[in-house]
C-alpha cells in the first residue's frame, strides 16, 4: 500500500480500481472519507512533548490556551519548577549583553543563569550566562552575540537542565470540565500537598477555550503537552511560498503559450514540473493575467516556465518568485495508514453510486482497519501507560491534601 504516497497517486489508484473517469467525483469521495477519519489515533500524529513548540506557558488566570493543532490530549506534565517570564529589554547588534527596563512578569519569577532567551535581535539558541544588577534594571549576559538591535519584549524560559531536582514533578490526567471546576474550588480549602512523593498526579480539563489544572499553576509555569495532532486534509490549499528573492527572465519563445527561463534565482525550493508560480515585476515580467507553470527545474538557480494566456512575458529582472495554488499532497495518515483512505473512499464512492452492497463491503474493511489501530492503542503498544484507576504514585483521592 505504501506506493500511494501522494494525493494525486491516491486519485489515480481509485480511478483505476473503480473504472471511473471522473477525477472531481473521486476527490469529493476522498474528502467525505476524511470526515470519518478525523479522530484516528496513529503514532505519526502524536506531538513531541519535549519540543519547544509543545511546551505551553500558563497565563495570568492559571490557565493554558488550547493549541490550534490539537485533536485530542493524551497527557500533560511539568518537569519540576520550570517557568517562563518576560521583560522589556534593549541591546546592540554584536553585543552579548542586554539590559532590562521592566521587572520580569509573573509572580516570584526571576531571570537566572541557563535560561533560554528569545526576542527581536536575540540569536537563536542564546542562553543566560550572567545576571547583574537589581530589578527592574538588570544587565543580562548571553552565550551568543545579538544578531540585531534588541528591543521590545524578550522571553526567558527555563529548561530541563536548570529546573530544580527537588520537584515537584507533576503529571496531569484528563477529567471532565465540571469535575475540574468543582475540584479547583475545593482545592482552595486545603493546604498545599505535604509529605507526598515528589511526583504528584494532578488533573486537567477544558474550560471554554483553555485548559485548567489542579493543583493550580502560577503564571509563567511551563507545561509539556503530549497530544494527538489534527492533520491537514488532502487537496486543501497551502499558503503561497516565496521560492526566490530574485531572478532574471530570459529570452521568450513561442507566440502564446510562451516559454522562457528564469535564471539567477536564490533557490528553487521544492518546485516541480506542473507547479504554478508568480513574481513581482521589475525590468522584466512573467506576464499579466496569465497562468505561469513550471516546465522543468533545470538547476539550483534556474527553472523553465510556460505562460498561458494574458500578455507576453518580458525579459529582465523580477523579484519574489512565489509558488502558488498549492494543495496538500501528503499527510501523516496517508503515509502510515493508506488502507483507511482507500477503504473509506471506496465506501463513499459506492454510496454515491447507490450500490449499498459494495458500500457495505468497504465499510466493513474500513472498520476492520480502524479496529486494528484501536486494538494497538488499547493494548498499550502504541499509546503506552496503564489503565489503572489509581495512580501508581498516590491515590486519586484527596489524601494528597492536609485539611486545615
Amino acid at each position: 500500500m505504501f506506493f500511494i504516497s501522494t494525493a494525486d497517486q491516491l486519485v489515480t489508484y481509485l480511478l483505476d480500481f473503480t473504472g471511473s473517469t471522473n477525477t472531481a467525483e473521486i476527490k469529493k469521495c476522498i474528502n467525505m472519507a476524511e470526515m470519518s477519519m478525523r479522530n484516528i489515533e496513529l503514532p505519526a500524529l502524536r506531538s513531541n512533548p519535549y519540543a519547544p513548540e509543545n511546551i505551553g506557558v500558563i497565563d495570568s488566570t492559571g490557565q493554558l490556551a488550547i493549541p490550534g493543532d490539537m485533536n485530542k490530549p493524551i497527557l500533560f506534565f511539568r518537569q519540576g519548577q520550570q517557568y517562563a517570564t518576560s521583560a522589556t529589554c534593549t541591546g546592540s547588534i554584536g553585543s552579548t549583553q542586554i539590559v532590562t527596563s521592566t521587572a520580569p512578569s509573573g509572580m516570584n519569577q526571576t531571570i537566572v543563569v541557563g535560561m533560554v532567551v528569545n526576542g527581536v535581535g536575540i540569536a537563536s539558541g542564546a542562553t543566560v550566562t550572567n545576571v547583574a544588577g537589581s530589578v527592574p534594571t538588570q544587565t543580562i549576559t548571553l552565550s551568543l552575540a545579538n544578531t540585531g538591535a534588541v528591543s521590545g519584549t524578550v522571553t526567558f524560559a527555563t529548561n530541563a537542565s536548570n529546573s530544580t531536582s527537588t520537584g515537584p514533578w507533576m503529571i496531569y490526567d484528563r477529567v471532565g470540565d465540571r469535575d475540574i471546576i468543582a475540584q479547583t474550588m475545593l482545592a482552595k480549602l486545603y493546604l498545599q500537598p505535604m509529605n507526598v512523593p515528589q511526583v504528584i498526579r494532578g488533573k486537567f480539563s477544558e474550560v471554554y477555550n483553555k485548559y485548567q489544572f489542579v493543583p493550580a499553576l502560577g503564571q509563567g509555569a511551563l507545561v509539556n503537552m503530549y497530544y494527538y495532532k489534527a492533520w491537514p486534509l488532502l487537496f486543501a490549499p497551502i499558503v503561497d511560498q516565496v521560492i526566490s528573492a530574485t531572478g532574471t527572465v530570459g529570452t521568450i519563445s513561442g507566440s502564446g503559450p510562451w516559454t522562457a527561463r528564469i535564471t539567477g534565482m536564490t533557490g528553487v525550493g521544492d518546485l516541480e514540473a506542473g507547479d504554478q508560480i508568480t513574481a513581482t515585476n521589475g525590468t522584466g515580467k512573467l506576464g499579466v493575467g496569465g497562468v505561469y507553470t513550471v516546465v522543468s527545474v533545470d538547476s539550483a538557480t534556474q527553472i523553465t516556465f510556460q505562460a498561458t494566456g494574458g500578455t507576453t512575458p518580458v525579459a529582465g529582472t523580477v523579484t519574489g518568485v512565489t509558488q502558488i495554488n498549492q494543495v496538500v499532497q501528503n499527510n501523516a495518515v496517508l503515509q502510515t495508514w493508506p488502507e483507511g483512505y482507500v477503504y473509506a473512499s471506496l465506501r463513499e464512492y459506492y454510496i454515491k453510486r447507490h450500490s449499498p452492497d459494495d458500500a457495505q463491503i468497504y465499510q466493513q474493511k474500513f472498520m476492520d482497519a480502524w479496529n486494528a489501530v484501536e486494538d494497538q492503542n488499547n493494548l498499550g503498544k502504541w499509546s503506552g501507560g496503564h489503565t489503572k484507576l489509581t495512580s501508581v504514585w498516590q491515590p486519586r483521592q484527596y489524601r494528597q491534601f492536609n485539611i486545615k
